[in-house]
């Protein structure tokens, strides 16, 4: 999903707006895509954005034409709701249904639920480590039934400790992408290529001081985890657990025109060889090797380490909505390990880029990223920021 973002036009009553998203964009993983999306954005007497219903049209090279609906509820603070459902000419369905309630009880709990089903054709995988070649790249479609719930107790401001329940269930298909061999076929001794249903429990803590959750401008965030994970199929029949932190903050200057924003996640997966290979932890994609497809690097643990300056460019009035246009440098430092006992300073990829992206705060970010690494280079596109 892509986007350059200039809108085209507006036909609208005053509490409800539309404009028109080319949609352009091309990853390591997906192929190029060339199409068109088309945001209505619903505001209240307050200006307050609560709703967004985005339909698009995107043709990929790969799979072909894709019709999406993507639909977001704000029903008030802390509240979200979330529905993406899409079928494609070749290979792939989405459906996804998220909904969280953060602030239950007068603030005392929270409570988060997922639910989906999708079928992603362009999956890649190398092989686990490090040291991968593009030359061992296999595509094989990855076939996903899954859900969660989490609840949460407030035991502070902006603090929280959850529990999280999970069920994915995988299949490995055949891939979509012609001359590109099977991944079960090339790696058949990989737990995992086969298929797995996996449970898991997940105890977490967060901490977050950030002015806003989806558009933050100030402030940090800081989650920890531990999870006791279960394959609960007959040939990866394994109990293993996972491990990980994730830090960001962001330090605007007094203008709040330029913000320094670093982040630093890690993920350990232990368990030993039958864990299977899409629970193992991975980098690469538009939230941790932006120079990478999603899913390049596999193995038991990952570390990266990221680092943007978002620069604001100018504030633009779009239909009643102030707009702001921001650039932002970034590098992004990673790299994935069987163990950091041996060679912890070494062998890390490393991908200078820039990001474009287009604010309308505080439920609407659009952006494009940029990125180089030592395979080329990668562009991807979200309707988010990368952290």
């Amino acid at each position: 999903m892509g986007s350059l973002l200039f809108p085209w036009a507006e036909v609208a009553a005053e509490e409800r707006s539309y404009f028109v998203i080319p949609a352009v964009a091309t990853s390591k993983n997906d192929g190029t895509d060339v199409g068109v999306i088309v945001p209505y954005i619903f505001a209240d007497d307050e200006g307050r954005v609560t709703q967004i219903v985005a339909p698009m049209y995107i043709h990929n090279e790969f799979v072909g034409s894709r019709a999406t609906i993507n639909f977001f509820r704000y029903p008030a603070r802390g509240e979200q709701i979330k529905l993406i459902a899409s079928i494609t000419e070749k290979t792939e369905r989405r459906f996804q249904l998220d909904a969280q309630k953060l602030f239950l009880d007068g603030g005392r709990y929270s409570l988060e639920g997922n639910v989906g089903f999708f079928k992603n054709g362009t999956a890649r995988f190398f092989g686990l480590g490090n040291q991968t070649s593009v030359n061992q790249e296999t595509n094989y479609t990855d076939r996903e039934l899954l859900g969660f719930i989490t609840g949460g107790l407030y035991v502070g401001p902006g603090r929280r400790v959850t529990w999280t329940e999970r069920l994915r269930n995988v299949e490995i298909q055949v891939g979509a992408v012609p001359n590109i061999p099977f991944t079960q076929s090339v790696f058949p001794a990989i737990k995992g290529t086969g298929g797995a249903t996996v449970w898991g429990h997940k105890l977490a803590f967060l901490d977050d001081t950030r002015d806003d959750t989806l558009t933050p401008t100030v402030g940090s965030y800081f989650t920890m985890f531990a999870e006791l994970a279960q394959s609960l199929t007959a040939d990866t029949n394994t109990v293993f657990s996972r491990y990980g932190f994730d830090y960001r903050i962001l330090l605007p200057n007094a203008t709040k025109r330029y913000t320094f924003v670093f982040r630093a996640k890690f993920d350990a997966t232990v368990g030993g060889a039958e864990i299977p290979f899409f629970e193992r932890s991975s980098l690469g994609g538009q939230t941790t090797l932006r120079g990478f497809g999603v899913g390049r690097f596999v193995d038991n643990h990952a570390l990266v380490i990221s680092a943007e300056e978002r620069i604001q460019l100018f504030h633009l009035k779009v239909f009643g909505t102030v707009a702001e246009l921001e650039m932002a440098p970034f590098l992004d430092v990673g790299k994935v390990t069987d163990t950091f006992r041996y060679r912890a300073l070494s062998q890390y990829e490393a991908n200078p880029g820039i990001g474009f992206r287009a604010i309308a705060r505080p439920n609407v970010v659009a952006r494009v990223d940029v990125a180089t690494g030592n395979e080329g280079r990668a562009i991807f596109a979200g309707l988010d920021f990368p952290f």
